[in-house]
């Protein structure tokens, strides 16, 4: 099998990184923060990415965003200073649809392969291997990987075109933030009228309303400790995405636009780097309550 690289050490980065290197050979991994690689065995770590694009040809990327993604393969030390024709790029980043479109047509002209790949599931769900994979791109660059995909995914979704895994994680994320945000709506107004939030949430999970969001959670919630799993700033900036997809296919967005302006509020008050289950504080701070 080819070489193996991974770029983003992160919260999900590290996790689907030990789940690919407990079945596979992982040559090289590149993280801007150093100090999270400690503790990888028998993986070489780079001072840039060029040195994994020279050195590997299934290179593996989990960063935040598109500004993230263009610098690591596009910037001065990116991966495209060095890589290999044939190699194949994936993506496993929650990015935009122009900018998926954009890299896949930039690698293409390198004689690379690119394809989408974000995934979804929590931190846990990427240490136990349950994430599901959706993936779209070229069909032979997807099925030279398929076998490392599933070395972190309980399931995988194969949907063709370059850009269809794009669409339908942001249409996830689309239901996800607009799910929690109604449960901090209602835990508020259950509050207000009487019932306590634990009460409340345990009736929610019996009711026609339950969701898995909501299960998992749960105790987030109970206990507002809000520690980041995803953080609420990436659901702005997947926000944003949504909006734009939903702008360039004409596709109506009400939902979409005004969780976008809540969730950029619950920003503007400080809970950017807190769980996005925190936005139940925004609704608080509506009410002078927060």
């Amino acid at each position: 099998m080819s070489e193996i690289g991974f770029l983003g050490l992160g919260r999900m980065g590290m996790p689907i990184l030990k789940r690919i290197s407990s079945r596979f050979k992982v040559k090289m991994a590149y993280n801007r923060n150093k100090g999270k690689a400690a503790g990888l065995s028998g993986i070489k770590i780079a001072d840039e990415p060029f040195q994994v694009g020279s050195g590997c040809e299934i290179i593996f990327i989990m960063l935040a965003d598109d500004e993230a993604c263009e610098s690591v393969m596009f910037g001065e030390n990116g991966l495209t200073r060095t890589l290999k024709p044939q190699s194949v790029v994936v993506n496993l980043s929650t990015v935009s649809l122009d900018f998926s479109l954009s890299a896949s047509r930039r690698l293409g002209a390198n004689m690379c392969r690119y394809i989408d790949a974000p995934v979804l599931g929590s931190t846990k769900m990427a240490e136990n291997g349950t994430l599901t994979s959706l993936v779209s791109g070229p069909e032979t660059a997807y099925n030279s990987v398929s076998k490392i995909l599933k070395a972190y995914s309980e399931k995988v979704f194969y949907l063709g075109s370059q850009g269809n895994a794009v669409k339908m994680k942001l249409v996830s994320n689309l239901v996800l933030a607009v799910n929690m945000a109604t449960i901090g709506e209602a835990l508020l107004l259950s509050e207000k009228s009487g019932v306590k939030k634990e009460l409340a949430l345990e009736i929610l999970e019996r009711s026609g309303g339950n969701s898995s969001i909501l299960g998992l959670k749960k105790e987030t919630m109970i206990s507002e400790t809000f520690e980041p799993v995803f953080a609420l700033k990436d659901m702005v900036k997947d926000l944003r995405y949504i909006s734009e997809l939903s702008s360039s296919l004409s596709s109506p967005a009400v939902l979409a636009n005004s969780a976008e302006q809540f969730y950029l509020a619950a920003q503007s008050i400080g809970l950017g780097n807190l769980d996005f289950s925190s936005v139940i504080r925004a609704f608080r701070f509506l009410v002078g309550r927060a």
